[in-house]
Order: structure tokens, then C-alpha cells, then sequence
């Protein structure tokens, strides 16, 4: 496509349709342009169309829009040279980069954007070694003269420049970094110095001139954004030249004000966005480059909490208080600056006038609680409050607590009086002191904390048993659920927190407390209330960690109150999606064990009626998440007493899954079918056969679409091995190539789900008679050799290593060899010594008792290995990786078959109580349900109690057969160590080697 006016008007008419509120017209015309974009010069013509003035504005903005995205679309190509892969040819890449830079800087600020994001797009893939001029260019256009359009165009630069440099605060150190960061010091620093010294220069004579002055602190507020960016790696030598320079002017402009230059609104103006990021920048310096910020520390300090003290509690000022707060912080934990806030005035001046005004709740705050609880408590209990001034204040207090913790506490315990008394006098009035006074106490007592078990370090200057049962309890204990819900819902959080350090009686007592609360008419109390029983029912008893404080016998009694009071939550139209609500549903029904069986029938009912609701409208991942984890815990408690109760829940279940299927609910396929692997498995077919809707359902689960999405096939692939397990030679028979089909598929084109493959073929070697599976066996290695031939990775040589030995195990170590060898003479050589002795110690620890049985047999079995052509080179190695497979695994250590059994059960129950403690990790993909997973099963069961017995027991069966032949090449070829590892299993054993 030439240059040309017809093309520009052509491509103009295109643009002016895509803005049509015809819905056709609109499409028409955006396939159009997709199909001319390959053509050279497109993006020539797209930039000609935004510069040019007589373009009518929206046909201008179209145009850079869809410069924008074609450029987010296309530069970043891997082959940028072929234009059957990429529309942007090399000549066409030159012109832009050439233009592009000085065309922002002459275009209206909304073209300017669009364009700058372009080319930070570029920038981010070409600079520095394919755009080597850029620097250059933008420090050219850092030396024009002062006027009001020079701003702007300074402006466009420098955000360009803050949007490339942006990734040094967060990037690995690496050589490469580090030689680009260089470059950009060596060319960009001087020039950037210079321009904000003129900065600094200039502002002064143009105040009367607001427009200016904004365009100038604008500049400067994007100026002190890049010096962070090109400090945050390390000090440059040119800035630690120049720190004084830096530092002069932050401290000026600290303390500069102009009253045009604040916002009239909630947003915060230009000048309190400067000196928040020259807060955040001499927080850098302070935390980072101590020693060359140490003559600057006290004036800025000064500065800083003076700052603080005159800003009032507009949200305006939330981003400068907290950044300057996070500024002080720093100081206040550095041991080399600490003692500027030594003496008792100085400490006292900052804890009264700094931090305590900022603990107390504003209008704002109040409002988010009443009009939308759900942003508060997304605030408050997922911590996502790390901005708020109530959370920095908190930070700046407990870092004041690391070097003066008595002189703070002493400090603030008038005020927790003082308040706590003016509380009682007037709740209803003074209801904010009480607030206050609980965030106080939690800031002062906590010296340690994590998401999982709350508080779990606590100070020794305050006794939170105390001030629990004296001013938390007492609240919660009022008899009117729905007064001071604020207060409420802070007493609540306070025991949520404060719960491991609480004893067993003090938990019990607030248990029904916080039931109660479950029926408060406010969402944040209900919620609280919800959050607080799941915490509490997960903490652990002091004397026995294993077992959890609050036990089944004390839920009894409150069980049914509670149930009642969640599910009409969950039915209310404000909270029916509550995640926290659903996740106490979940607690309690496991906390309860075998006592939840009596409300079976009226949970199955209401989280039915939730399902088909929820599966309308998927739009609560942690919702979904946990509502299908507690129709796990009803299916495991259930089963566990009774595999009878399985009818019940298939006739209830699949009603409800069937449409699932159908409407293909994305976000819940792989949730329903973990659910039907966990049932399937749960049947005992020796008993009972499987019910004619498992038959029906096989059928759906083959069909290839099913498998396209990645996030079914972890839980597709359980649910197959299931049907192979319980209906192998009936069901699944009937589809075994299919089903062989999907294993190959599975192994030939997917890194990701490989292994799933694999998992699947290992079920068919386990559970179907060989007889069936003979025809396919030299298709089945040569896909794997293909595979591993192709994309070898170390998951994948751990899954063929297992498949290995469980072929071994079930058809022979001979057959084994011999199937391995057909494929290539010696073949097996290869793979014990390129597989089985790099890996075998990789293996994970579920699966290394099958290996060492499975390497075990193929050491003692097969005549190639005992007498024939493998034996003098792959015997010993393979033995000494063996015996090291042993020593490194704590699995395979002597252990009776009562104990594994106690340990198994122990370690379930331990994965059932701290299942899902904290937010699962849900993605979209993928996700697994705890109460639903599937068990390790150990296929030899109490038959080879220890492995170590059944190696010596084989080596004896071996060097029977063969006097001396084994025992003398042990004797010369092993180390001492590992003949003694050999010698204490023979003990073991009870076996003597001849």
C-alpha cells in the first residue's frame, strides 16, 4: 500500500465504520482492516492519519487505537523477517521507530498516550540492541526550550522513558540488566539530571501561571518516578554524584506549596503525587544506601512527620500519608537511625501526632462498611489494606516497637484507658474509641503473624487472654446481635486473630458467641462471624497438635443453630455467593466427623439447590471452590461409615451434574468430575455392581473435545483410571482402543498432562489382564521411545521409569527387557544407564517403593542381567543406585505394616485438618478438592512389608543360584558403606547371602 491520499481516505472510511452502531457495518469493516493490515505500509498510513490536523478528531483516535493494538499484536513476533508470520516487515519496524518518538511529543495528549504505550511495546522488545537511537532521541528532545507545548512533549518523553525503565525495580539482577542499565546511565542520566535541575529552575518564575505549573510538576512527578526506577537496582555512580543535587530539591519541594496544585476532590493533586514518590524514593535510599543517606536522614525525617502532622484525613492524602509513614518506618527499624526518635518528648510527639490520628476509622471507612461490605472485608481479612493510612500507621508503629516497645506501650496504654472509659460512658457515641482501641491493642500485641494461624508471636507487655475476656468477650456477649455492627465485627476479627493464643475454655465459650452473631442483618458481622467459627474450629490443642481444640462433642449441641443460620445467609440476596459462609459450612461439616451424618439429607438439599443455582452464573471461584468441597467432606464422612450411602448420593448428584455436561459449565466440569472419580472409587464391586448411569457417563468421557480443555484432564484422568480399577474388563474393554488412544495423545503432545497419560496406561497394566493388552504393548513402547525421543524431560523420565517397574512387577523384568530391545538391539542398556541411574533417586517418595521393588526384580530376575550381555555392565551400577534410592528415602525405612497403616491414616487426617486453611489456589485451569483427593494405594500392600527385606531375600534366591559369582562382585566392586547397607537388610531379613 503506497502513501497516498486515496489509500489515507480508504483507510479513514474503514476507521469511520468500525465506529458505526451498525453491528454489521462494524464488523465488516474490522475484518477488512484485519485483512489489509499484512499489507506494507499499513502502519505508515494509520500514523500519517493521526498527525495529520484536518483529520477530524474520532477518526484520529480510531486510527492510534488501531495503531496500539496492532502493535501489541504483532512487533513482539518471534520471526519479525517473515511476512507470512508477521505483518510488520523490517522497513516498516525502521519507519516507526524513526517517527514515532517525535510524533508523540507533537500530538494531543490523548493521542499522546496511545502512542506512548505503543512504544513502550517497542521499546520493551527492541531496546536497547534494536533501537539504539532512542536514547538519543529522547535526550534530544529533553533540550528544547521552555514553553507550554515543550512540556507536553517533555512530558510524553518521560513517561515513555518511566514505562521502559519501570521493570529495573522488580527485575533479577543479571549481567544483561546490568550492561542495558549502564547504557541507559551513560546516555540518559546526564541529560535527565540537567532537565530537572531546570525544572527546579523554572517553577519558581511561572507560579501566577497554573496551567504551567501543572505541565512542570507533572514533569516532576514523572522525573522523581524514573530516578527511583534508575536507583532501584543499585546506586549509580552518577546519582550517588549528584545525591546532594537530588536531595536539596526533594527536600524543597517537600516543603513547597501552591494552592492550585491540590485537588478539590477525593483524588490527590499533582504536588501531593510529587512528594508522595519523593517520599517513596528517599524510603529507598534510607532502606537501601544507608550510609550515603545518613547526613539526609534527620532533616527528612523532620520534614516527613511535620508533613503528616498538617495534612487532614481527606483520601486525597491516603497515598503521601502512607508512603511518608512507610518513609519513617524505615528509619525507625534501621538500628543506625533509630535514634533520632530516641527521648521520651520526641517518641511521644510522633506516637500522639502521627500514628494515633491515622488509627481511627473515617467517614469514608464507615460508609465502605455499610454500602459495600464486600470491598471492606476484602480490605481487612484478605489484608489487601497495605495502602490504607490505618495499615501504615500500624507498620510505623510496630517498627517504633522494635527498638522502644516499653516506651510505646507505656505510651499507649493512657490511651487504650482512656478510650476504653470513654467507650463505656457513651457507646453509641463513642463507639470510633473502641475501634480505635482494638486496632491499638492488636498493633501493639502482635510480634508475629501469618494468614494461616493468625497471631503467633505476641508481645510480652500486653496479655491478650486479659484483654480478651475483659473487653472483646463481654461485647460479644451482649444480647443484641444487630447494635454497633462496626464493633461487633471488630471483636470478631480481634478473636479471629488472637485465636492460638487463647485456651481451650475461652474458645468453647466464644464458639456460640460467635453462632449468634451468624443471624446479625449486617453482611460484615455475619460474615466475621462465619470466618471466626472456621478459624476457630481449625486451632490446634496445646497438648495433643494432632487433634484440634475444639472437638465434635462441642459442636454437637450448636451444630443445627448454626446450619440454619448459614444456609439462610447463603440463601439471602445480598450474601448467597459469601465464600467465608461456604467455607464455614465446609469446617464444620468436617469438624463434626461421623456427628453430620444426622443433617446429611438437609445439607444435600440446600447445596443441590446452591449448585443449580451457582452453575447459571459461575462467577465466585472461592465459592465454587469450597461448596464443592463440602459435598467431598459429606462424601467421605458418609462412605467411611457406610459404602451403601453411595445410591444416595448418585441419585441426588447426577440430576444435578447431567446438565453440567450438557451446557459444558466450564468452571464446574472438572470440580463434578473429581467428584464422580472420588464416588466411582468408592465403590466396592465385589459387593455390588456399578449402577447403569456410569455406563452411559463412560461414553461422554472419551469424546475427544472433553479432553481439549487442559483443565479437565488431571480430573478426566482419575475418573478413567477409576472405570479401569472398578469396571476394567466390562466397561472399559469395550473402548479400550480409545481409551489406549487417549493415553497416546496425552504422552505424544503435551508436556503439561504427560504424566496423566502415563497414569492412565499404569492402570491398565495394574488392573487388566494381560491377555488384553498383548496386541498393543510394541505400539505403546514405540509411542513412549517416539516421545522421549522428541521433547525428553526429567517428569516425563520419572513417569516412564515408574511405568517401568510396574510392568516388571506385573509382567516381568524378562518382558521387560525383551520389549524394550525390540525397539532397538541394546536398547535397555540405554535406558538403565541414561535414565535409571541419573533418576531413580528423583523419584517422588509415593511412588519409590514401587521402584525399588520394580529395580529389585529387574536385578534378580532376567537372565540378560543375571548371565547374559547386560550382566558385567549394568549389574553393579544399578544396584548402587538401588541401594542409594534406599538410604535417601524415608519411605522405604523398616516400618511394620500396623505402623504405615497408623502413619497413613495419621498423615490423611493431618491433610483433612489443614486442608484449604487459607484461599485454595484456584485458577481457571485446574483446581484440586482436598476432601476429594485421591488416596495413594499401595499395590503390594502387607505383602512386601520392607523393601530392604525383599532386595535381600531376591539376592539370596540369586547367589544361590550362583555361588560366589554375586558375592564376590559385590565384595570388589561396592563401598564399604553400601556393603554395609546390604549386610543390615540381609539382617533384616534374616537371609545370609552365599
Amino acid at each position: 500500500m503506497e502513501i497516498n491520499d486515496q489509500n489515507l481516505e480508504a483507510l479513514a472510511t474503514y476507521l469511520r465504520k468500525t465506529l458505526s452502531p451498525n453491528g454489521d457495518e462494524r464488523a465488516e469493516a474490522e475484518r477488512t482492516l484485519k485483512q489489509i493490515e499484512r499489507n506494507e505500509n499499513y502502519s505508515s498510513l494509520l500514523l500519517a492519519l493521526c498527525e495529520s490536523s484536518t483529520v477530524p478528531d474520532e477518526i484520529r483516535r480510531a486510527s492510534v487505537i488501531t495503531f496500539k493494538n496492532f502493535i501489541k499484536r504483532n512487533w513482539p513476533s518471534l520471526d519479525a523477517s517473515s511476512s507470512t508470520t508477521n505483518p510488520i516487515s523490517i522497513r516498516d519496524r525502521n519507519h516507526i521507530k524513526e517517527h514515532i518518538i517525535e510524533l508523540m511529543t507533537r500530538s494531543p495528549e490523548h493521542i499522546q498516550q496511545q502512542l506512548s504505550d505503543a512504544i513502550t511495546v517497542i521499546g520493551q522488545c527492541d531496546f536497547p540492541d534494536q533501537w539504539p537511537t532512542l536514547l538519543d532521541t529522547m535526550v534530544r528532545l529533553f533540550q528544547q526550550p521552555s514553553t507550554q507545548n515543550s512540556f507536553q512533549a517533555i512530558n510524553g518523553v518521560l513517561k515513555t522513558a518511566h514505562s521502559l525503565f519501570e521493570r529495573y525495580r522488580y527485575e533479577q539482577r543479571s549481567d544483561e540488566l546490568w550492561l542495558e542499565i549502564k547504557l541507559v546511565l551513560e546516555k540518559f542520566a546526564p541529560a535527565f539530571t540537567e532537565l530537572f535541575k531546570s525544572l527546579m529552575a523554572y517553577y519558581p518564575q511561572r507560579e501566577s501561571d497554573v496551567i504551567e505549573m501543572k505541565n512542570i510538576f507533572d514533569s516532576l512527578y514523572v522525573s522523581i518516578k524514573i530516578f527511583y526506577d534508575l536507583n532501584a537496582q543499585e546506586l549509580p555512580e552518577h546519582f550517588e554524584d549528584n545525591v546532594t543535587v537530588y536531595m536539596t530539591h526533594f527536600m524543597t519541594l517537600l516543603s513547597y506549596d501552591h494552592p492550585k496544585l491540590h485537588s478539590d476532590r477525593h483524588d490527590p493533586g499533582v504536588l501531593d503525587q510529587v512528594k508522595t514518590e519523593i517520599c517513596r524514593a528517599v524510603a529507598l535510599y534510607a532502606d537501601n544506601y544507608s550510609d550515603e543517606f545518613k547526613p539526609f536522614a534527620q532533616p527528612f525525617a523532620l520534614a516527613i512527620w511535620s508533613l503528616l502532622t498538617r495534612l487532614n484525613l481527606s483520601p486525597a492524602f491516603d497515598d503521601l500519608v502512607g508512603t511518608a509513614m512507610k518513609f519513617l518506618s524505615t528509619l525507625a527499624a534501621r538500628s543506625h537511625h533509630c535514634s533520632m526518635f530516641e527521648g521520651g518528648e520526641t517518641l511521644k510527639i510522633v506516637c500522639e501526632q502521627v500514628i494515633l490520628p491515622n488509627l481511627f476509622l473515617r467517614e469514608t471507612d464507615v460508609e465502605e462498611f455499610e454500602d459495600n461490605p464486600e470491598e471492606y472485608i476484602r480490605k481487612d481479612i484478605e489484608k489487601s489494606d497495605s495502602a490504607t493510612r490505618r495499615r501504615a500507621a500500624c507498620d510505623f508503629l510496630q517498627a517504633l516497637c522494635i527498638f522502644f516497645e516499653s516506651q510505646v506501650v507505656a505510651i499507649y496504654s493512657q490511651y487504650i484507658e482512656a478510650m476504653q472509659k470513654e467507650y463505656l460512658q457513651n457507646p453509641t457515641q463513642n463507639w470510633s474509641k473502641k475501634d480505635a482501641c482494638i486496632f491499638l491493642v492488636l498493633a501493639l500485641a502482635s510480634k508475629g503473624e501469618t494468614q494461616k494461624f493468625g497471631i503467633t508471636k505476641t508481645s510480652s507487655f500486653i496479655s491478650i487472654p486479659a484483654f480478651y475476656s475483659n473487653s472483646i468477650l463481654t461485647e460479644l456477649q451482649n444480647s443484641d446481635v444487630n447494635s454497633l455492627h462496626l464493633i461487633k465485627a471488630d471483636c470478631l476479627k480481634f478473636l479471629t486473630h488472637v485465636r492460638n493464643q487463647l485456651d481451650r475454655d475461652a474458645l468453647v465459650k466464644s464458639l456460640p458467641e460467635c453462632a449468634r452473631y451468624l443471624s446479625s442483618t449486617n453482611t460484615v458481622v455475619h460474615t466475621y462471624a462465619a470466618h471466626a467459627i472456621e478459624r476457630l474450629l481449625l486451632v490446634r490443642h496445646p497438648a495433643d497438635p494432632k487433634h484440634t481444640s475444639i472437638t465434635k462433642n462441642d459442636l454437637i449441641s450448636h451444630a443445627q443453630s448454626m446450619y440454619d443460620n448459614l444456609f439462610r445467609i447463603l440463601t439471602a440476596e445480598k450474601s448467597y455467593e459469601n465464600e467465608y459462609v461456604m467455607r464455614a459450612v465446609m469446617r464444620l461439616s468436617s469438624s463434626l466427623h461421623d456427628g453430620v451424618l444426622p443433617y446429611l439429607n438437609q445439607l444435600m438439599e440446600k447445596l443441590v439447590l446452591i449448585l443449580r443455582r451457582s452453575s447459571r452464573n459461575p462467577n465466585k471461584p472461592n465459592f465454587n471452590h469450597y461448596m464443592f468441597e463440602t459435598i467431598s467432606v459429606l462424601i467421605r464422612t458418609s462412605v467411611t461409615q457406610n459404602t451403601g450411602v453411595l445410591s444416595q448420593f448418585e441419585q441426588v448428584l447426577f440430576p444435578v451434574f447431567t446438565p453440567i455436561f450438557t451446557d459444558d459449565v466450564a468452571e464446574f466440569v472438572p470440580y463434578v468430575l473429581q467428584i464422580l472419580g472420588f464416588l466411582l472409587e468408592s465403590h466396592r464391586v465385589d459387593v455390588m455392581p456399578l449402577p447403569d448411569a456410569y455406563r452411559i457417563l463412560f461414553q461422554s468421557i472419551l469424546t475427544p473435545t472433553f479432553w481439549d480443555r487442559s483443565g479437565n484432564i488431571p480430573a478426566l484422568s482419575r475418573l478413567l483410571q477409576a472405570y479401569i480399577e472398578k469396571a476394567g474388563e466390562t466397561i472399559v474393554l469395550e473402548k479400550l482402543t480409545t481409551v489406549l488412544g487417549i493415553f497416546q495423545r496425552l504422552v505424544s503432545q503435551s508436556k503439561v498432562h504427560d504424566h496423566e497419560g502415563f497414569a492412565i496406561l499404569n492402570a491398565l497394566i495394574i488392573h487388566l489382564p494381560r491377555i488384553h493388552l498383548d496386541n498393543y504393548l510394541k505400539e505403546i513402547f514405540i509411542v513412549i521411545f517416539t516421545r522421549l525421543t522428541k521433547a525428553k524431560t526429567q517428569k516425563l523420565i520419572k513417569s516412564i521409569i515408574v511405568f517401568f517397574c510396574y510392568f516388571a512387577v506385573k509382567y516381568g523384568a524378562q518382558e521387560l527387557i525383551t520389549h524394550i530391545d525390540n525397539i532397538q538391539p541394546n536398547m535397555f542398556q540405554m535406558v538403565v544407564e541414561r535414565l535409571f541411574l541419573p533418576e531413580l533417586s528423583k523419584i517422588e517418595e509415593s511412588n519409590k517403593k514401587l521402584c525399588a521393588i520394580g529395580v529389585t526384580h529387574i536385578l534378580c530376575d532376567p537372565i540378560p542381567m543375571t548371565t547374559g550381555a547386560y550382566f558385567g555392565h549394568l549389574w553393579l551400577p544399578l544396584l548402587q543406585a538401588l541401594l542409594q534410592l534406599f538410604e535417601s528415602s524415608n519411605e522405604l525405612q523398616t516400618m511394620s505394616a500396623a505402623e504405615k497403616k497408623k502413619q497413613l491414616q495419621e498423615e490423611a487426617e493431618e491433610e483433612l485438618l489443614v486442608g484449604l486453611d487459607d484461599t485454595p489456589d484456584y485458577t481457571p485451569a485446574f483446581s484440586c478438592l482436598a476432601f476429594a483427593k485421591k488416596p495413594h494405594t499401595d499395590i503390594f500392600g502387607s505383602g512386601i512389608p520392607d523393601t530392604r527385606c525383599h532386595l535381600a531375600k531376591c539376592l539370596q534366591t540369586l547367589t544361590a543360584a550362583h555361588p560366589n559369582q554375586f558375592t564376590s562382585l559385590m565384595t570388589n566392586g561396592l563401598s564399604t558403606e553400601h556393603l554395609s547397607h546390604i549386610q543390615k537388610y540381609c539382617s533384616l531379613a534374616d537371609v545370609t547371602l552365599t
